[in-house]
């Protein structure tokens, strides 16, 4: 099927059962099926074209609950919810920025927090609306945001490794015959490749299969709990057994092959954990403490899977002609970006411009000033001969 088309909910879920045989049977005990279709008309963009309607194909990681002792592991969930995020950037000469955000999709996704819109810029206004949808049962709304800026370099989110961080950054370089202008929009990588591999790969490969992913992701994430607690829960002594504790758990989890056994996990989490740290002698009190300081790590996981979710179309226009830029569309002048998750797994993701305005009357009267001393010149030399 083209990725381009809107599909029926009916499409979705005929695909989704073929994609799905051996977890469909699990619906009703563990899945969560929010069926929802994404149309986009008169978007603010003036653009006609579709926007890809994304589709999840791989479970989405558990969501574990707030705290430890709540939820152990994570109910998962298949959402066939997209939401639309469009950012408009225009560059003007005078040193200002114009920008407009607008997000479109179901409330629960436009309200989350995996991509947020620009919040608490002086001048800057943010309005949501209902779009009533005849036949669903859920209204999609619209979010919007925009605002001027004549600030060089924006940051947005940068030091919060929760929601997707991202950056603007500009300059300018003025000469007797030009300017120059450039511009670069920076996300942050969510870093899935390097510290979840097997989530990574399920989430390009599109494997339906979260025990295939899901005992690596629950070892990275109490490794990373252990780090953040090794100094307060652990003896001095003890220390040096981290790693060894990190592949008990590893080979503990790479032992559970069904979903009845997370279930048995779930539902007896502190016993769990406290019969399989015994053998190392651990403070009592780590169980629980290595629970609270992986929430905040689950959270930045579960944010980076929600962004499966969305995708992205990036316009920008710059002044003047376009000198270099990564854009793999242009359509008169406006630049064109379209991305989802798959372009946010490892490191950043930059997008790049640079343009210029040549002062014509500066370059003709350049010209005509060095073409009237070449003539001169040319007359001095000549009458010298004669």
């Amino acid at each position: 099927m083209n990725p381009w088309s809107v599909r029926t909910i009916e499409d979705m879920w005929e695909s989704t059962a073929k994609r799905l045989p051996r977890m469909i049977r699990y619906v009703d005990r563990y899945f969560a099926i929010e069926p929802r279709l994404g149309i986009s008309k008169g978007n603010i963009f003036d653009h006609r074209s579709a926007t890809p309607q994304k589709t999840n194909s791989f479970s989405n990681f558990p969501a574990m609950a707030s705290r430890f002792k709540n939820c152990f592991l994570p109910l998962i969930l298949i959402l066939f919810s997209c939401v639309e995020n469009k950012i408009f950037i225009q560059v003007h000469p005078d040193g200002q920025t114009y920008f407009r955000f607008e997000s479109r999709g179901d409330s629960t996704d436009i309200f989350d927090s995996d991509f947020l819109h620009p919040q608490n810029i002086p001048g800057w206004t943010s309005t949501s609306r209902v779009l009533e949808n005849k036949g669903e049962e859920e209204n999609n709304w619209v979010l919007s945001t925009e605002g001027i800026s004549r600030d060089t370099v924006l940051l947005f989110f940068n030091n919060d490794p929760i929601p997707l961080g991202y950056s603007f950054h500009r300059t300018s370089l003025k000469t007797f015959l030009s300017s120059e202008y450039n511009i670069s929009l920076k996300f942050e990588g969510r870093k899935i490749k390097n510290d979840f591999p097997k989530l990574y790969e399920a989430i390009l490969s599109e494997k339906s299969d979260s025990l295939y992913w899901l005992p690596e992701a629950l070892t990275v994430l109490m490794h990373k709990g252990l780090k953040d607690i090794a100094h307060d829960s652990l003896s001095p002594n003890q220390m040096i057994w981290n790693q060894r504790l990190v592949n008990h758990l590893r080979n503990s989890f790479a032992r559970v092959t069904t979903l009845e056994e997370f279930e048995k996990i779930q539902n007896n989490r502190i016993a769990y954990l406290t019969d399989l740290l015994k053998p190392f002698h651990v403070d009592p009190s780590l169980p629980l403490n290595l629970g609270i300081t992986m929430e905040n790590h689950k959270k930045i996981l579960n944010t980076s899977l929600d962004l499966n979710d969305d995708s992205f179309e990036v316009k920008i226009i710059l002044p003047g002609q376009i000198v270099t830029t990564n854009a793999p569309e242009i359509l008169g002048d406006t630049l064109m970006w379209q991305f989802g998750l798959d372009s946010l797994l490892s490191n950043s993701f930059e997008l790049k411009a640079e343009s210029v305005i040549f002062a014509t009357d500066r370059i003709q009267k350049t010209l005509i000033s060095i073409g009237i001393l070449f003539l001169v010149l040319m007359g001095i030399l000549i009458k010298k001969r004669l």
